[in-house]
């Protein structure tokens, strides 16, 4: 069973999938640049995440798939232009009313500027499994604090 967060990613991914395919067709792996520009290299989906995403979006029928010279391109339908405006409306609604969130997820792309900043220092074994386990930390206490807040 997925948990929220998978679909959560998989629901983002989605969009941005969307939004590389309205600006032109591609293949897979101009897809996974576009996301990975669009994020100055700070994210960079991979293909074992973008193909499962890009199936389904093709059942759906928001994308459809070309072949030329024997290479898939995937191409926006109509229906996915569609769907892609509504998700993005529904994005910029979400963060335009929700003020705190917003604040979080400022702060949450703070942390990954950090991490790419000293990169070179993560490559370091003993320095990176910190990290690590700081995140983790971070992580395992925010999720209590929200399961808290949820059973009251």
């Amino acid at each position: 069973m997925k948990t929220n967060i998978e679909r959560l990613r998989k629901g983002r991914l989605k969009l941005l999938i969307l939004d590389a395919l309205n600006e032109r067709p591609m293949h897979v792996y101009e897809i996974i640049k576009t996301i990975e520009k669009k994020f100055s290299g700070l994210y960079k989906p991979s293909p074992g995440s973008v193909y499962p995403v890009i199936k389904s979006l093709v059942s759906e029928g928001l994308v459809k798939v070309d072949n030329v010279d024997g290479k898939k391109i995937y191409v926006i339908t109509d229906s996915g232009r569609s769907t892609y405006k509504e998700m993005k409306e529904e994005a910029k609604n979400f963060f335009s009313q929700n003020n705190q969130y917003r604040k979080l997820t400022r702060s949450l792309f703070d942390i990954g500027l950090t991490l790419y900043n000293y990169k070179e220092i993560l490559k370091d074994e003993k320095t990176f499994n910190e990290v690590m386990t700081v995140i983790d930390d971070c992580r395992k206490k925010i999720e209590a604090v929200l399961e808290g807040v949820k059973k009251e």
